[in-house]
């Protein structure tokens, strides 16, 4: 009896331990495109082609006239449900308050996770760690300007301070 019980403990334990594994890679093994880094290239990748045309210069700059704003909301793979909350909250919000603004291209919304093989670098710019919403202006592939919006955790029990919040953080981001 006794046997018995040692050899279910062990393939319970083995069980919880390729549970947590097949968890705890999330879709690294997944090869996607992630949009914060085709964003970073695509910009530079831009930049080649309208030094190359000065025509597509001159729409380009007269389409953008002020620098885009991109909220990142920076998460781990593994994710409790008040994170996930947050991350629902903030795009819905985002996208519900701001559709011209995303339409025309200066504001985005990017949930970004820091496990991504890119992820140390966007932990060192942006001095982020955990999950986090954070507000980028970013100019010429640099991001000279960032907040973040670090009452998210103490708003999200309650909805309309959560949505004030970050309505009127996103408004005066893009507005400075």
């Amino acid at each position: 009896m006794r046997i018995e019980k040692t050899d279910m403990i062990r393939k319970i334990f083995t069980i919880v331990c390729l549970v947590l594994a097949v968890l705890m890679s999330g879709c690294q093994g997944h090869v996607s495109s992630n949009p914060a880094i085709e964003m970073k290239r695509s910009s530079i990748e831009v930049t080649k082609v309208n030094e190359e045309n000065n025509s597509v210069v001159t729409a380009k700059t007269s389409a953008k006239k002020s620098p885009t704003v991109t909220a990142y909301y920076f998460h781990r793979t593994m994710r409790c449900p008040t994170c996930l909350a947050i991350e629902a909250n903030a795009g819905r919000i985002i996208e519900e308050n701001f559709p011209q603004q995303i339409a025309d291209g200066r504001l985005t919304w990017i949930p970004y996770n820091l496990d991504d093989p890119d992820g140390k670098e966007f932990e060192k710019e942006f001095d982020v760690s955990a999950s986090t919403l954070v507000l980028s202006k970013m100019t010429n592939d640099n991001h000279p300007k960032y907040k973040k919006l670090e009452k998210v955790w103490d708003f999200i029990g309650d909805p309309v301070k959560f949505d004030s919040y970050v309505k009127n953080e996103v408004k005066q981001f893009l507005n400075e």
